[in-house]
């Protein structure tokens, strides 16, 4: 059988957010919500995630577009970062101090992540996923998001290529976390339309094989300085997926 799992991240963003998410989790329209420790609304989202003790809440790593918890310079954007990455640019050792940080600040106010995964997934990349298998081990955590997408949709070619990238990624890390003896979900939906979701990729969950499906989502409420703030928000409609979620 398909055991789907509606996952909605950012939170602990901004408030807006935050008020979206803990609406859909409170009314059981989604599965759990993945917390940013480096998020501006961090502690509004921990208060109101303590209201509801049964909810999965899992870590939403954060290695570009946010402020480092040990303050390493983080990249303006993915393909900054990954392109430093590749290039030896960047401390390994700081990416994993970063990483340690961060879930160790969720833990410390008192939320038990359930699951991993990342703002734009580059926990996917080779290393990075070599530390985030330790990490999960450490604490206890026993699912880490891959994104294995069919590719579907008309245009946005650039992001369909960037999306046969993170599989091949996914590919790769597959091996590692069984030998870990973690979990991940078998197929993903939410890469090539993120942040506009629509029914008709909530709709391509229904055709795919058994195992576990994991639609990611960014539901929440909006405001133009929310849009104006982030780099991503000005293409992201936060209310659309909100209202279709509902």
């Amino acid at each position: 059988m398909v055991n789907l799992k509606i996952v909605a991240d950012d939170l602990g963003l901004a408030k807006p957010i935050n008020d979206g998410i803990l609406e859909l989790l409170k009314n059981g329209r989604i599965n759990g919500a993945s917390l940013m420790a480096n998020g501006e609304a961090f502690e509004d989202a921990v208060e109101s995630a303590r209201s509801l003790p049964k909810a999965n809440i899992g870590v939403h790593f954060v290695l570009v577009e946010g402020k480092s918890l040990i303050g390493m310079k983080l990249p303006k954007n993915h393909k900054l970062f990954f392109l430093k990455y590749i290039l030896g640019m960047i401390n390994k050792k700081d990416i994993k101090s970063e990483l340690e940080a961060q879930v160790n600040k969720i833990i410390s106010a008192g939320i038990r992540p359930v699951f991993i995964n990342s703002h734009q997934h580059l926990h996917l990349l080779p290393g990075i996923m070599d530390m985030v298998i330790k990490i999960a081990k450490e604490n206890n955590i026993t699912y880490i998001r891959l994104v294995d997408e069919p590719v579907h949709g008309h245009g946005k070619i650039f992001r369909k290529l960037q999306l046969v990238f993170l599989k091949f990624l996914s590919s790769l890390a597959r091996k590692k976390i069984d030998n870990a003896g973690l979990v991940y979900n078998n197929k993903f939906i939410g890469f090539i339309n993120a942040g506009n979701l629509s029914l008709e990729d909530i709709n391509l969950t229904r055709s795919m094989e058994k195992g576990i499906i994991e639609l990611g989502c960014h539901p929440g409420y909006e405001n133009e300085e929310l849009k104006k703030k982030y780099g991503w928000g000005s293409a992201y409609n936060w209310k659309k997926e909100l209202e279709m979620l509902k």
